[in-house]
């Protein structure tokens, strides 16, 4: 019985240091279909600091002519935020594994005098990204990141 004790302790120990390297190291995201145009990402620590963590909701799945979509927000304040949402969706199996992962962010920096930074990624689906970041510059969105993750189901949906 001490014995298993033990091992359990061990294990546990040996999760919590792999678990503290990798936040030391960073992380690396491998695209699943890198033929579409993804590319590879690279995390460093920042986006493994608790304290950048926010609430991530995820919408309710929608399919377009075979193609599956699905929408994830959370209310971004800075940076770390941003690379703390966007290191955590692409952890996930489900979405990382989708053929695009198309965000865009809009925040105003308190730690740049409250500029406004937005930014966009199309994740190898022409413009999209683009046009995610002017949807939420036309609807006044701010302090928000939003992903569309799309799961081929090949259709080409449009230019």
């Amino acid at each position: 019985e001490a014995a298993k004790l033990q091992e359990h302790e061990d294990q546990q120990t040996a999760l919590a240091m792999e678990a503290a390297s990798a936040a030391t190291r960073g992380f690396e995201y491998l695209p699943a279909n890198p033929q579409y145009g993804q590319r590879r990402r690279n995390f460093d620590s920042i986006s493994f600091d608790d304290a950048n963590s926010v609430d991530v909701k995820h919408g309710e799945s929608i399919v377009d002519r075979k193609s599956t979509f699905q929408a994830h927000a959370a209310r971004v304040t800075h940076r770390g935020q941003v690379q703390w949402v966007l290191r955590t969706l692409l952890s996930e199996r489900k979405i990382a594994g989708a053929t695009h992962n198309v965000f865009a962010y809009r925040y105003h920096d308190t730690a740049r005098g409250g500029v406004l930074t937005a930014d966009n990624d199309d994740d190898g689906e022409d413009g999209a990204g683009a046009k995610l970041a002017e949807l939420l510059s036309l609807a006044g969105c701010e302090d928000v990141f939003v992903m569309v993750s799309r799961w081929y189901g090949g259709i080409h949906l449009g230019a």
